[in-house]
């Protein structure tokens, strides 16, 4: 009996997809980006955002995104492209983004606070575990010692 129940269930199921339908999601899907990282300058930072997700194949998509991430040393806003894999939650994802960065408070290593960076990062993830690495340009403050600065990073989130 059971087994015939299950058996209903799922010719109910196939039946439910309407002819011509294409069963692989398509189209822009909206998804959040949140993330708690670690990185250079800012040190803990809380990573939020949106992705828009192009779906081009069953798991695989294209996506613009757009982030910002608040931390004890500073903050940035990140826009970006990236690709990736998605399940139900994200398999992987490779990104560049333009980003700008500003310090406050006691930034990590010898970058001065009050200053404002702008530059490009390249961001990585497998399944929650996200590594991001930055290389920026001095734009504003009176930090004259630090033209360049590297920023390196580890997080967990979506």
């Amino acid at each position: 009996m059971k087994y015939l129940f299950l058996l209903l269930l799922v010719v109910t199921a196939v039946q439910a997809i309407p002819e011509g339908v294409d069963p692989e999601p398509n189209g822009t899907h909206l998804f959040p980006c949140a993330m708690t990282r670690y990185s250079d300058p800012i040190k803990i930072s809380g990573v939020l955002g949106v992705s828009f997700n192009r779906m081009t194949g069953y798991r695989s998509y294209r996506a613009f995104f757009v982030q910002v991430e608040p931390g004890i040393g500073g903050g940035k806003l990140n826009l970006g492209y990236r690709l990736g894999e998605i399940q139900f939650l994200p398999i992987w994802n490779l990104g560049l983004s333009a980003s700008a960065l500003q310090t406050w408070g006691n930034p990590l290593g010898d970058v001065e606070p009050e200053q404002t960076y702008l530059g490009l990062e390249l961001s990585g993830a497998f399944a929650v575990l996200g590594l991001n690495f930055g290389i920026f340009k001095h734009a504003a403050g009176d930090d004259d010692d630090h033209d360049w600065i590297y920023t390196m990073g580890v997080g967990v989130g979506i």
